[in-house]
């Protein structure tokens, strides 16, 4: 701003020295009498034509330096607003990507959300079928009473137990434990069912049945799968039972002063054709207690500790102290107490219990 005040009054002042330089040049032409007066006249010229130029030359150097700042100045302001609207326009470009992809995600969200939704209905209805395969129906007449408890890990899940009758007294159970959670083992639940009841159609002894059942599913499933197993035809009239375990849990037998464990049978079902499988016979008495059940059970944990478990001496601790109670109240304390030991949160496994008690 001082510099083009500057200039303005040099400007100015160089304007008045060629005014008056003008007029002198007017006035020596018209007075021009002799020598000495126009050389006087000259002088007076050259002293304001100098001063002119000087004062002019000078102004412009000082208006030419300013408008080369100002341009300057200028051009970095356009520079700058250049890069702004750059930097906006990239922003703005950004901006509008992003709501792009946040529209995109929405819309994956919703057809996750009704994909998640419709898998927990069929989940739901899956669940259903498999309770109503899973035969809960108290058994209870003049010889014997029953309860039972089941809980899947997931929705779903590879424990299954079921019963045919016989005769009137007398039926034939099993409780199966298949490898893996979920939908792929609630599969192959169903596919045992309906190999135990058809099989069980022309039912000869528990060890011919389950090498039968072994033999079936070793042909049909996944070389992966496999499964634990008990049958037992269970005898409520003369008080018999005769059974074969395939590496199942032990059948526990709470007696008035023993408790006994029973595994006699054989390997896993579903991955050895043709394997052999024994069986055993137990005699029962009025007030016995038999408990079926999966190791879901006994290996269920309240920590990461392995080795901090139910496990199977709290099991037959808590039957044992309770041994005098009806079968339906004996299996709601050995709920509570497994919940309870848990801190009542959902166990690691699949769990399933079926006792009974002889009148």
């Amino acid at each position: 701003m001082k510099a083009e005040k500057i200039s303005a009054i040099l400007k100015f002042i160089s304007i008045v020295f060629f005014a008056l330089f003008i007029l002198l040049m007017i006035f020596s032409i018209v007075s021009y009498t002799n020598k000495k007066i126009f050389i006087t006249l000259l002088t007076l010229f050259l002293l304001f034509i100098i001063p002119f130029f000087i004062f002019y030359k000078y102004s412009v150097k000082i208006y030419s330096k300013n408008s080369y700042k100002k341009i300057k100045e200028n051009k970095e302001k356009l520079n700058h607003i250049s890069l702004n609207y750059s930097i906006l326009k990239d922003y703005q470009k950004a901006i509008l990507e992003l709501k792009e992809k946040n529209t995109y995600i929405l819309g994956r969200f919703d057809v996750i959300y009704s994909l998640n939704k419709n898998y927990k209905k069929d989940m739901k209805r899956a669940r259903k079928i498999q309770e109503a395969m899973i035969n809960k129906k108290i058994l209870k007449n003049k010889f014997i009473s029953s309860a039972c408890f089941y809980e899947p890990f997931e929705i779903i899940g590879g424990d299954f137990f079921d019963y045919v009758y016989i005769n009137e007294n007398r039926i034939l159970f099993i409780m199966s434990d298949v490898s893996g959670h979920g939908v792929e083992a609630a599969i192959v639940t169903s596919m045992l069912k309906t190999t135990f009841r058809n099989l069980s159609n022309s039912f000869n002894s528990v060890s011919s049945l389950l090498f039968e059942i072994n033999n079936y599913l070793v042909d049909t499933l996944p070389a992966d799968f496999y499964l634990t197993m008990i049958i037992a035809d269970i005898d409520f009239e003369s008080k018999k039972i005769n059974y074969s375990n395939a590496s199942h849990t032990p059948l526990l037998l709470i007696k008035d002063k023993e408790i006994i464990e029973y595994s006699k049978g054989g390997t896993i079902v579903g991955l050895f054709k043709n394997a052999f499988y024994e069986e055993d016979i137990i005699e029962l008495n009025n007030g016995d207690i038999f408990l079926f059940f999966t190791d879901g059970i006994i290996e269920a944990s309240q920590s990461k500790n392995k080795y901090d478990i139910y496990g199977i001496n709290k099991l037959k601790k808590i039957i044992s102290a309770n041994k005098n109670l009806d079968a339906d109240a004996l299996m709601t304390i050995i709920k509570n107490d497994f919940y309870e030991y848990l801190s009542y949160r959902s166990p690691d496994d699949d769990c399933s219990m079926f006792l009974f008690k002889v009148k």
